[in-house]
C-alpha cells in the first residue's frame, strides 16, 4: 500500500489535497506529520464540528472516523509525493476501540496518531491513538483497504 521509506516534508499539503472527503464530512483539520509508517493528524473540537452536541461535545465514537481520515491523509501524502491524487479507500473494521471519555469537549485539540503495522496488496492495519495534551483518550486498531487497480475510482466531485 505505502512504499516510501523517508519522511515527508514538514510543510504538509492541506488536508483537502490528501483525502477525498469534503465539506462537513472532512473531519480532520490537518496532517502535521507523516513518514513511511506513521502519521499524525490534528482535530480541534468546536461548536461547529460535525456531530457536536451542545453542552457535551463530539461523541467519542467519532474518533473512529478521525483515525480513518488520518489513515486516508497518510495514504494521500504518500500518493501526493508520488504524483498521484488521493484514492478512495475503505475502512474494513476496527478492533479494541477503547475510550476513556464519552465526549471530546469543545476547545480541545486532539492529536490522532496512526502507525502502520501491516501492509500488503492494498490491505493495511494501523494501531491508532487519539490524545490531547499528552493524555491518551482513545485507542484502536483499524483495518483498511485501498484497491490498487482503481476498480472503485470515483469522479472527483462524487467523494
Amino acid at each position: 500500500m505505502m512504499t516510501n521509506t523517508h519522511s515527508l516534508p514538514s510543510d504538509m499539503a492541506p488536508v483537502e489535497e490528501l483525502v477525498r472527503h469534503r465539506g462537513q464530512m472532512l473531519l480532520i483539520d490537518r496532517l502535521i506529520e507523516a513518514s513511511a509508517s506513521h502519521a499524525v493528524g490534528e482535530v480541534t473540537i468546536t461548536p461547529g464540528s460535525s456531530f457536536f452536541r451542545a453542552g457535551r461535545g463530539v461523541p467519542a465514537y467519532a474518533g473512529l472516523e478521525y483515525m480513518a481520515q488520518t489513515v486516508a491523509a497518510f495514504d494521500g501524502a504518500q500518493r501526493l509525493e508520488s504524483g498521484e491524487p488521493p484514492a478512495i479507500g475503505f475502512l474494513l473494521g476496527t478492533r479494541r476501540y477503547a475510550s476513556k471519555v464519552k465526549y471530546f469537549l469543545a476547545d480541545t485539540r486532539l492529536s490522532v496518531h496512526v502507525t502502520m503495522v501491516f501492509s500488503e496488496g492494498g490491505m493495511a492495519s494501523f494501531e491508532c491513538v487519539i490524545s490531547s495534551f499528552g493524555e491518551e483518550l482513545v485507542t484502536a486498531s483499524l483495518n483498511v483497504y485501498r484497491p490498487e487497480n482503481g476498480e472503485f475510482a470515483l469522479p472527483e466531485n462524487d467523494a
